[in-house]
């Protein structure tokens, strides 16, 4: 990036008083951003829409917004105008935008617009620790010790994976734990962003012609570009592969290749739920604590009031305890019904599959 300072992250960033916002409607990318800078002191909050972007822009300061370009509804772009344009804290606030497609035109575009600059996606570690400690406030910079950022004995599981390059994979963590974690997280959307695609395409492929500005061919180019990055960033380069052709195809309205890709696509798809399941066995074996009902239905319940939130820190182990309880009943679908839904932050589906295990756990 032009203007980086990258003298400043010498020794790691620490910024422990600044707070930025992460605006993407990719529950993984928000999930990484907030794992790369766990060390770092900064405080991430998160938006899953322009609009929720707006809400918290205009009761909220934020030192640094980082900002996807391609979402459902609002995009970036308009949801960085609307900012810039209200009466509140965030005017004048460096906007980030984060976008998978960069090319001369984008860099063009996004000066025009008036961002302060733009991150590639996956965002990699260094270049996002660089961009922050060239927008943070010159007072809330600090360094702190290379020690921090030691990554000795990063070495992935000995797993080899059909069309997972480990290699790619590292680029984008800092540490084993967080590409593992982030690669359980793609798994577990693995149905569910398959089942929303799948929703859309139902929807136009009998059409005989189609319009790039069709509201349904906009929704699915806009998710198969998630899908796309979700799988650059966890290393799947032939999904990542598919998925770039069939983004391209919904952008110009082309009925024929999409028709001809995305069957292709999906089965490819679908097939790492269970490719990537060895690489989490242990997770897998339902059993560890007792089921003890009380205990179950106040996991269940925590969770449901922490997703309302968006919680995540509270989210996420309480969805390791449910997860780890050794049920009464055959509840492992279910299970990772739940646990999908909390990997993609979504409310809805998150209670739908409580109240269901809810539902079952009362019986006993």
């Amino acid at each position: 990036m032009d203007g980086i300072n990258s003298a400043k992250t010498e020794s790691g960033l620490y910024a422990p008083g600044a707070r930025i916002l992460v605006v993407d409607d990719n529950s993984m990318n928000c999930k990484l951003v907030k794992s790369l800078l766990k060390k770092t002191g900064i405080e991430v909050a998160e938006a899953f829409s322009g609009q929720e972007a707006l809400s918290r822009t205009g009761s909220e300061k934020f030192d640094v917004i980082l900002m996807d370009h391609m979402m459902p509804g609002m995009d970036g772009i308009e949801a960085f105008r609307k900012i810039r344009a209200q009466d509140g804290p965030n005017r004048t606030a460096p906007v980030i935008a984060l976008t998978a497609n960069p090319d001369t035109d984008a860099r063009e575009l996004y000066t025009k617009e008036g961002f302060s600059c733009f991150l590639k996606k996956p965002v990699k570690p260094a270049h996002l620790e660089q961009v922050l400690a060239d927008f943070l406030p010159e007072d809330l910079v600090e360094r702190y010790s290379p020690e921090q950022k030691k990554e000795e004995g990063f070495n992935p599981e000995d797993h080899s994976i059909e069309g997972l390059d480990w290699d790619f994979a590292k680029i984008h963590f800092t540490d084993k734990d967080t590409m593992l974690e982030t690669i359980n997280n793609f798994r577990l959307m693995i149905r569910r962003d398959s089942g929303r695609l799948q929703a859309f395409y139902e929807e136009f492929k009998y059409m005989n012609t189609a319009s790039p500005e069709d509201y349904v061919m906009s929704e699915y180019r806009v998710l198969v570009h998630s899908m796309k990055s979700s799988a650059t960033l966890v290393g799947i380069i032939p999904l990542s592969g598919l998925a770039f052709l069939l983004e391209k195809a919904a952008s110009a309205g082309d009925l024929e290749t999409i028709r001809a890709l995305h069957d292709v696509f999906i089965r490819n798809w679908n097939s790492y739920e269970e490719k990537l399941a060895p690489l989490f066995e242990k997770e897998n074996e339902q059993g560890g604590a007792e089921f003890d009902k009380e205990v179950f239905i106040g996991h269940l319940d925590k969770l449901m009031d922490a997703s309302e939130m968006l919680d995540v820190d509270t989210m996420d182990p309480e969805a390791k305890a449910i997860m780890g309880t050794s049920l009464p009943w055959d509840g492992k679908e279910d299970v990772q019904t739940l646990l999908g839904a909390v990997a993609a932050l979504d409310i809805v589906a998150i209670n739908s599959a409580a109240v269901k295990l809810k539902a079952e756990a009362e019986k006993m």
